[in-house]
């Protein structure tokens, strides 16, 4: 009897702790819902109020297709901008490294009084198919060469002359062209 006193009072305890436990989450889910509710409405009425305020955007929340592209386009713009100047900075770090590794050659020139040899052509070469040359026998060459072809090229010049001087002018009804003959296989 007394353990099912016991068990009776201890099954009495556990139905009001459970109902009161169900109290509590029932009210908790209530009041999370009334919360949820209230910043979801404030949330969306404060979004509301700005997208009316700015209507670009608000076009391109309600055309999703053309706003993904827009930002696609927007993020590979950013993206190579990005690249440009990591790239800019990075030739910029290595032209500062050659200098540092330079200057004490530069240095060096400066107090012992060295000078960097020009590359000029001197006025007694040459130049031969981009070939600086001194060699006579090869200069004699080009010398004949260049006589030909001015040779030729006044030549040239004298038979265009005569030919403007032989040739009248000719109509283009002047001319009758013969009829093209068929040649047959035999």
């Amino acid at each position: 009897m007394l353990t099912e006193d016991l068990a009776n009072k201890f099954n009495a305890i556990k139905t009001i702790a459970s109902s009161s436990f169900q109290d509590v989450i029932q009210k908790s889910t209530s009041l999370d819902n009334y919360l949820l509710d209230s910043m979801s409405n404030s949330v969306t009425s404060y979004l509301d109020a700005w997208l009316v305020n700015h209507p670009v955007i608000y076009w391109l929340v309600n055309h999703p297709v053309i706003s993904l592209l827009s930002i696609l386009i927007t993020v590979i713009l950013i993206v190579r901008l990005l690249v440009t100047i990591y790239r800019a900075i990075a030739n910029m770090i290595d032209r500062m490294w050659l200098w540092i590794l330079q200057s004490p050659l530069s240095l060096l020139k400066f107090l012992f009084g060295w000078e960097v040899k020009s590359k000029t052509v001197s006025p007694n070469t040459t130049i031969t198919n981009y070939e600086v040359t001194n060699n006579p026998e090869q200069l004699q060459e080009i010398m004949t060469r260049l006589d030909k072809i001015q040779q030729q090229q006044q030549q040239i010049l004298q038979d265009i002359a005569e030919l403007k001087r032989q040739s009248p002018i000719i109509n283009p009804k002047q001319i009758k062209l013969a009829a093209p003959q068929v040649i047959s296989k035999q």
